[in-house]
Formats: structure tokens, C-alpha cells, sequence
């Protein structure tokens, strides 16, 4: 099975949770393939059924700039059989409510456009590099045991 990660990173928090996620998944015998949101179009939601999407939160509860013309394109996708699992980033210093909301507007879009979710999203508050292997790990390898049962 391919699952193919759409992400949105600029200063590489999100892009190392994504590789760690995909070596993971691929450990597990899925075919991970990686597309930065930037240089994604919209008709990968209809060559596939299995996605993750990943972004950072910026400033008070913005979606990473680099989402955002993909998001927009989402609006008007029809998502309907596709599955997705979905991560944030951000710092509650910054924003203490809102600090993954760049993940729940997109999160919100697929749903509302007929995709499902699959799991609890992975939520992370700061740099991830000490988050990997206490709360990293156990969400991909619960996500791959999900994705095996289908």
C-alpha cells in the first residue's frame, strides 16, 4: 500500500516528523512518498486513497504559507474514499490555544470535501527532535496497524 504525505515545512520541524513517520511506515512494509505541499497539486488525491498531511501553525493560529494554495485547491476536490491521517506543529508559547490550528483547518477542509480521517492526529508543541521516540514512534506504528486492518 502507498501512502503519500503531503506536507507543509519551513524550517524542517515538520519535514524531520514526516521522514521519521515514513521510515517507520516503511518499516512496516507501506511505500512511503513525500511531496512538499508548495509543489503538490491537487489531482494527487485522485491517483491515491491513503494520505498523511502535515503543516506547522504560524503566527495565531495561521496554516504554513506553503499549504495554503493546496488548501485553497481542496475546497473544490471531491475527497470521498480517501483516507487520511494528520500532524501539527506549533508552540504553545506563541499561541496557547491555537498552536496546531494550521492542522485542523486542513483537517477540517478534507472532511468537510468527504475525505475520512484516520487515528487522533499527532499534535506537537515545539521543536519535535526530543519528541520522536516517546510520541513520534508510537503514532506511526498505531497509524501502520490501522492501515493494515483495511
Amino acid at each position: 500500500m502507498q501512502i503519500d504525505m503531503v506536507y507543509a515545512s519551513t524550517s524542517g520541524n515538520v519535514e524531520t516528523v514526516v521522514e521519521y513517520v515514513a521510515g517507520i511506515l516503511d518499516k512496516a512494509g507501506f511505500t512511503t512518498v513525500l511531496h512538499r505541499a508548495e509543489e503538490t497539486d491537487v489531482e494527487i488525491f485522485d491517483k491515491n486513497h491513503f494520505f498523511i498531511l502535515a503543516t506547522s501553525t504560524w503566527e495565531h493560529g495561521k496554516l504554513n504559507p506553503f499549504f495554503v494554495p493546496l488548501l485553497k485547491d481542496m475546497k473544490a476536490a471531491d475527497l470521498r474514499g480517501n483516507q487520511a491521517a494528520f500532524i501539527g506543529l506549533g508552540d504553545r508559547r506563541y499561541e496557547p490555544v491555537l498552536f496546531t490550528e494550521g492542522m485542523n483547518q486542513v483537517k477540517e477542509v478534507w472532511l468537510k470535501q468527504g475525505g475520512e480521517e484516520v487515528g487522533e492526529p499527532l499534535r506537537i508543541q515545539g521543536e519535535p527532535y526530543t519528541q520522536l521516540e516517546m510520541l513520534v514512534k508510537p503514532w506511526a506504528e498505531k497509524l501502520a496497524t490501522m492501515w493494515k486492518q483495511t
